[in-house]
């Protein structure tokens, strides 16, 4: 590992634990932790995902970890510009070994229409910007066979290739470094561009749920608004905004998505 990198520079590696940013919130309150620390589990019992999914994910097979990450210099408005560059440093990662990989608003990684990785970010405020952040990671790097998942999918049987663990986290630390740099040098619009240049969705037409209305709709992705909320153009008509847990995408893998 390089040696001005602060993303990992500390690592605790954990055999087995019901979640790895549970781990690092307790740790955080008993302690003062370096910047870029990083928890690592080789088992993750009840990894939670966004709408506080289960995150499957087998013993030893794949990446379940947590980072702290002082993020004082963002803004509360531009919250969403970290997950942006987390996004970015994952399907960096990924798309080194796959195929067809994209990102799916808000945070998730696809590969092929099947999801490969998820992040959970919990963020603490000060005032007007962040405080810290707690970014929780799942990616699934070896593991062959998905039980409870059947959208799920791992760089193994995408690529057909096993892939050391440790290695290919220390390759994510440098690239989330690059990310994590861009955001303190302010260059949002490099960011931006892109994880939009691989959103599914983004100035496509596909079709999604309305959930409070229980109606399915076209809708096509204009903008990601740097606090997370989605931008579209609804059946070609009207322009609207959601939150994350307010529209849902619906069968949009049944239809042509460009690569990215």
């Amino acid at each position: 590992m390089e040696a001005n990198l602060f993303i990992g520079k500390k690592v605790i590696e954990l055999k087995s634990v019901d979640s790895t940013n549970n781990y690092l919130s307790k740790y955080i309150n008993e302690t003062n932790v370096l910047n870029g620390s990083v928890i690592l589990a080789h088992n993750q019992t009840k990894g939670r995902g966004q709408r506080e999914n289960h995150w499957e994910s087998e013993a030893g097979k794949n990446l379940t970890f947590s980072i702290y990450l002082k993020t004082n210099f963002i803004f509360v408005h531009n919250n969403f510009l970290l997950s942006m560059a987390v996004c970015n440093a994952l399907h960096e990662l990924v798309s080194q070994q796959c195929k067809n990989t994209q990102i799916k608003w808000p945070n998730d990684l696809f590969v092929s229409g099947k999801k490969i990785a998820g992040i959970l970010i919990e963020n603490t405020l000060k005032g007007a910007s962040l405080n810290y952040s707690i970014i929780g990671i799942g990616l699934n790097v070896n593991q062959g066979i998905f039980i409870e998942n059947n959208n799920a999918t791992s760089i193994f049987l995408e690529s057909n290739n096993e892939l050391d663990i440790s290695t290919l986290l220390n390759q994510f630390y440098k690239l989330l470094e690059v990310q994590i740099r861009r955001l303190e040098l302010n260059k949002l619009e490099e960011i931006k561009g892109y994880y939009f240049s691989k959103l599914i969705g983004y100035q496509i037409e596909l079709d999604y749920l309305i959930v409070k209305e229980n109606r399915q709709v076209k809708g096509e992705i204009i903008e990601v608004k740097n606090n997370g909320f989605l931008v579209m153009k609804i059946n070609q008509e009207e322009i609207r905004e959601f939150e994350m847990k307010e529209i849902k995408l619906v069968n949009s893998f049944n239809k042509k998505i460009p690569n990215c």
